[in-house]
């Protein structure tokens, strides 16, 4: 058996208190192989006076340094007071007109760049020397005036009186509402909004043969085949109803307001006309004369309220008095007429038909005075004259809108329209513009969402009338505009009657 012996001696000397304690191990084995005696010696030391001296010596120079470098709490707290004091806002005077301020500061202007002096005596070489932009821009000034001259906007603005009330200071201190709506109706798009539409029973399940806005009230009047004739009233969102009449016995073909709005003239399929007299609340039946058997149907009011004028397909026209709803004159022209329409004096009637050649007709004396020829037209299906004379529209049955000047019409045979519109394709129904003269509706009765608007100073179609998603339109019998164009209706096959608000146009 081996065995291991371990012999610790410890030695502690009681005189000497500061010798440091040695611990001694020692192994042995009972195999032949010994081990090296390893000795241990842990040193304590005690600290001594000369010790803490020394190391207060070392902090106080690390103080002296950082005082050196960062000063006392002292002179950080003074500099902060100062400093707080420095940032205090200054009051300071008002700046006058002549003194004006920059609106901001651009760091790499100011900044001042070494370059080279210019020669501009090219004749005499000398050394160039170094000078800032400053110095530059101040001698190429100096040299511009010398050969040129002052500008006269320099001369101005060094002549200017610095009491004048015209700086920018003074402009943004007075400046108001500097954005106002543009009085021109712009191409392209129309800003124009969808409205609540007429509401319509089965009164309304035929087709729609008329829709017209009062000349004065905000009333839209509505008619058809169903022998209905409804009064609404516009305001855009409700668009209630104010009144309904039944016309019994009388399919309803054109219906129009007198120019003082009083009375509504309705014509049918019958050889009379009745007149609806909104302020006495009856209807009156009024017969042409003893023996007159044509059947009555499209008419046109002249502008200035005094003539009726009814059309017939055999070419003759019926002038009627419009206050006494007595006959006064007929005439006759060749060929079937299909459209009648006034210029905005009532001085002349234009009267087209079949073949294609326009009569202008002097209304006093109810005689013709001129013609002319429809550009490419076989059949005239419509007219309208612009309310400043500028324009005369004509639809054809081949589906072509031609715009001419009226001027042209008026002094040839054959005038060339100045605008060809052939973005319909089927026979137009109405053409029609509006009180300013500036917008130009057409639609065919033969397809669907078959309408169109027109700006009429680049004579260009809108983009987006009608909308692509706006499926109600249908096929559309009737439009109108409201006195001051802030509305349009459209009046469909369905008998449905769709308002839309022109936003460009600010009245009704």
């Amino acid at each position: 058996m081996a065995s291991v012996i371990e012999n610790i001696n410890v030695n502690n000397s009681e005189d000497d208190s500061d010798a440091p304690v040695e611990v001694t191990t020692k192994t042995s084995k009972t195999k032949t192989r010994k081990k090296k005696t390893v000795k241990r010696r842990v040193k304590y030391t005690l600290a001594t006076e000369e010790d803490n001296e020394l190391n207060e010596k070392h902090v106080d120079e690390e103080s002296a340094l950082t005082h050196l470098v960062f000063g006392d709490d002292d002179d950080y707290l003074e500099e902060l007071t100062s400093a707080a004091g420095k940032d205090k806002p200054i009051k300071t005077k008002k700046p006058t007109t002549d003194s004006k301020r920059a609106a901001w500061v651009d760091s790499e202007e100011v900044t001042e760049e070494i370059v080279r002096e210019p020669n501009f005596n090219q004749m005499v070489p000398r050394k160039r020397r170094k000078i800032t932009t400053g110095e530059y821009e101040t001698k190429l000034k100096f040299e511009y005036e010398r050969v040129m001259g002052r500008p006269s906007w320099a001369e101005k603005l060094l002549n200017k009186n610095p009491d004048a009330d015209d700086s920018d200071e003074e402009l943004f201190r007075r400046t108001g509402n500097y954005l106002t709506k543009s009085t021109v109706l712009r191409a392209g798009t129309i800003d124009c909004l969808r409205c609540a539409d007429f509401k319509h029973d089965v009164a309304h399940s035929k087709m729609l043969r008329s829709v017209e806005f009062h000349p004065t009230a905000r009333i839209l009047l509505t008619a058809g085949r169903s022998q209905y004739l409804n009064l609404f009233q516009v305001d855009g969102k409700k668009n209630e109803r104010i009144q309904s009449l039944f016309f019994d016995k009388f399919s309803i073909d054109t219906t129009r307001f007198t120019k003082d709005g009083n009375q509504v003239i309705v014509t049918g399929d019958r050889n009379f006309f009745k007149v609806f007299d909104m302020i006495e609340g009856k209807i009156m039946q009024i017969p042409m004369m003893r023996g007159f058997e044509e059947r009555l149907g499209k008419f046109e009011v002249s502008p200035d309220g005094s003539l009726i004028v009814f059309m017939n397909r055999n070419g003759q026209l019926h002038f009627v008095s419009a206050k006494s709803k007595e006959l006064i004159d007929t005439t006759q022209i060749s060929g079937n007429i299909n459209s009648i329409t006034f210029r905005h004096d009532s001085e002349l009637m234009f009267a087209s038909g079949d073949e294609g050649i326009v009569t202008v007709f002097d209304v006093r004396r109810r005689a013709a005075i001129h013609r002319f020829i429809d550009d490419g037209s076989y059949s005239t299906t419509s007219m309208c004259v612009s309310s400043n004379q500028q324009y005369f529209v004509t639809g054809q049955k081949s589906g072509i809108v031609n715009v001419y000047s009226y001027d042209d019409v008026m002094k040839n045979g054959e005038p060339k329209p100045i605008k060809y519109l052939k973005n319909l394709t089927t026979s137009i129904q109405n053409v029609k513009l509006n009180a300013s003269s500036e917008l130009l509706a057409i639609n065919s009765y033969h397809l669907s969402r078959a309408v169109r608007l027109v700006h009429m100073p680049t004579l260009t179609v809108y983009e987006n009338f009608p909308e692509f998603h706006d499926k109600k339109i249908q096929i559309v019998n009737g439009l109108d505009f409201s006195p001051n164009s802030g509305f349009l209706t459209l009046g469909n096959n369905n008998g449905k009657v769709l308002l839309y608000r022109l936003k460009h146009f600010s009245t009704y």
